[in-house]
């Protein structure tokens, strides 16, 4: 019995471990939409390195600058967060920040 409880928590750890590997997240991540509350700047992160969180920020001061009588000046993820996902505890750790903003629904503009 005890055999078969270190295997299956080691298969699990595993799962866990190999599932949060950049090779696999870049298959499995998923899709971080951002925008501002009236959705005159939106951005999502596509997959990879060239498409990230600190392009997200870049873009957004570009904006800012770009726009400065838009009230709008804060950033929103619209995605939620589910930590459930274990996939995902590796972004949730190394990229905290993008989890940290404000959540406001999506704005589909026309």
């Amino acid at each position: 019995m005890k055999k078969r409880n270190r295997i299956i928590i080691i298969t699990v750890a595993v799962i866990i471990i190999l599932s949060n590997t950049p090779p696999i997240q870049y298959f499995i991540q998923e899709s971080y939409h951002y925008q501002n509350r009236d959705g005159s700047f939106e951005f999502t992160e596509q997959g990879g390195p060239t498409q990230g969180f600190d392009v997200t920020k870049r873009r957004f001061e570009a904006f800012k600058t770009d726009n400065p009588s838009n009230p709008n000046k804060t950033l929103y993820r619209t995605f939620i967060i589910k930590p459930w996902r274990f996939w995902e505890w590796w972004q949730m750790i190394f990229n905290h920040e993008r989890f940290t903003l404000p959540f406001y629904p999506r704005t589909v503009n026309k």
